[in-house]
């Protein structure tokens, strides 16, 4: 089996998670870990159990990425918040020539990458397969919208539900929380883009036991991709929600008092948006009374549409095993890495993920103790 090499860009959370999966995949012999924090990559390289190199990174500077390659045989970019920047990072890294994947979950980013001609070509001329949002949403969300829009005769409407861990307390993880629940939703409908005010929209979504009913609220689009893969869609749409009501609750009172705003204040002669200061607050606020074991968190895959002449809507729930939330993420990324280093996608080229076989992605969720429920309109099974 051939021996590949890695490049991991961010050693936070799901980056590190990423290392380890990656180092555990026969595929890859070594693994660069990348930061531009030296002492942070240093560290990670130092904890993993395999060949693993720091390296010091802006991945915003051209010419260091270019340097870095070398030897490379994929890039894999865990670090964000993604946005424009994101492009011109996998330009270089498309013509140096190197296969790239990263987690991309931002929406607008995700639109211009996907409608970039010129991405696109360029990887087609460099041999080389591109898989932008491959992490836990877009990503394991779209590969299973596959799976199940298989299994039709035609899709019309493609629904996801995903519950967030409210113990889950980084200033990092509130600053995505609060762009993601508090700008405007973005959802597909009657066959067009629409856009719906931050929190406005609630479904009480039933998961079956031992979870119940969690409130989730359209949230942007990250699975931006769908209305394309699938050809006559009248609906697609994203919805989230916590484990804990209050935590729904608080994050709402918040975003429609503002404090989710990315627009820069001046207090005391510092200038600081609201958002990043509620952030700030709110993970310096996490006691261990607030961090109960809550167990697995469920996550919901819904398609309706024709089957065997009839309506149909068949129903996937999934859920990890507690304990580590870069898990489910990194698992996506590196089961992609594979497919790129051994040349398994449908040409050279940018893909989305519910391009892929959804097949390799499902085998690695279970083998990492993911439960799956399946229901349908007739039916239900396990």
């Amino acid at each position: 089996m051939p021996d590949f090499t890695a490049l991991i860009i961010g050693c936070g959370t799901i980056g590190s998670a990423t290392a380890r999966l990656a180092l555990e995949d026969a595929r890859f012999e070594h693994v660069v870990v990348a930061d531009k924090d030296r002492q942070r990559a240093e560290r990670l390289a130092g904890s993993l159990e395999g060949p693993a190199t720091a390296l010091e990174l802006n991945c915003q500077q051209d010419d260091q990425v270019l340097r870095s390659l070398t030897g490379i045989s994929v890039v894999l970019n865990t670090t964000g918040p993604f946005s424009r920047d994101t492009l011109s990072l996998m330009r270089t890294v498309i013509e140096a020539g190197v296969a790239y994947a990263d987690i991309n979950d931002d929406v607008e980013t995700l639109q211009s990458v996907f409608e970039s001609e010129y991405l696109d070509s360029l990887a087609k001329h460099r041999g080389v397969g591109v898989l932008p949002g491959l992490g836990a949403s877009p990503g394991q969300t779209n590969v299973l919208a596959r799976h199940l829009a298989s299994r039709m005769d035609a899709v019309e409407e493609v629904r996801f539900f995903l519950v967030n861990d409210a113990t889950y307390r980084s200033e990092a993880v509130w600053r995505h929380r609060l762009a993601l629940f508090g700008e405007p939703a973005l959802l597909y409908d009657g066959g067009r883009w629409t856009q719906t005010p931050a929190m406005s929209e609630f479904q009480d979504v039933g998961f079956p036991a031992p979870w119940g009913s969690i409130r989730c609220y359209a949230v942007g689009l990250e699975t931006v991709s769908i209305p394309q893969s699938f050809s006559g869609l009248r609906h697609a749409s994203l919805w989230r929600g916590f484990s804990d009501p209050a935590t729904t609750s608080m994050l709402k009172d918040l975003i429609d008092a503002g404090f989710a705003s990315q627009q820069p204040l001046e207090v005391d002669g510092v200038s600081l948006t609201p958002s990043a200061m509620t952030a700030a607050v709110l993970a310096g606020t996490q006691t261990e009374a607030d961090s109960p074991d809550l167990g697995r968190l469920p996550r919901q895959v819904r398609v309706k549409g024709i089957r065997n002449g009839g309506p149909a809507e068949l129903t996937m729930t999934y859920s990890f095993p507690p304990g580590d939330i870069g898990l489910a993420t990194a698992s996506c990324l590196v089961v992609g890495a594979g497919l790129l280093v051994n040349r398994e996608l449908p040409g050279p080229g940018v893909f989305p993920p519910e391009d892929m076989d959804p097949a390799p992605f499902m085998w690695d969720m279970e083998s990492r103790g993911v439960h799956f429920k399946l229901e349908d309109s007739a039916s239900t099974r396990t």
